[in-house]
């Protein structure tokens, strides 16, 4: 029996949400995971976790330091909306509130909810930062 996720990447539905998150953000295929359950962009970078079955997520990292800028909120913002269809503005002001949530929480993590999406983050400014958002399709 397949592992959960083994291949999901490659339903209808995920192939959507690829093709969505390359339109909107101009982002680059590069490869699947061995699984077969992830997609990694380049320029910009993201993965896209995708399982119709489980959960379905566009993750973006910022490795410069804990503190983003709005551009990098809104390009987020841009990928979570092809995932969600969720509004963008909508997203980026969570993933900007939940930003602001885990630099000030001792776990670093913090999670808004909206109508029809996720946004989960961690946010740290320990050993030169970074900063860590999900969006989900709930």
């Amino acid at each position: 029996m397949a592992a959960a996720g083994e291949h999901s990447a490659e339903t209808p539905e995920c192939k959507e949400i690829t093709a969505r998150i390359i339109t909107q953000t101009n982002t680059n295929f590069d490869h699947f995971s061995p699984s077969g359950g992830s997609v990694f962009f380049r320029r910009p970078d993201m993965v896209l976790i995708c399982d119709p079955k489980f959960v379905t997520y566009v993750s973006l990292n910022w490795d410069a330091s804990g503190f983003p800028p709005n551009e990098w909120f809104a390009l987020a913002a841009t990928a979570g909306n092809a995932v969600t269809s969720v509004d963008r503005t909508k997203l980026e002001v969570a993933a900007h509130r939940c930003h602001r949530a885990a630099l000030k929480d001792q776990s670093e993590l913090a999670t808004i909810e909206l109508h029809g999406a996720a946004v989960e983050c961690q946010a740290f400014t320990r050993d030169g930062g970074g900063v860590v958002v999900n969006f989900a399709k709930r």
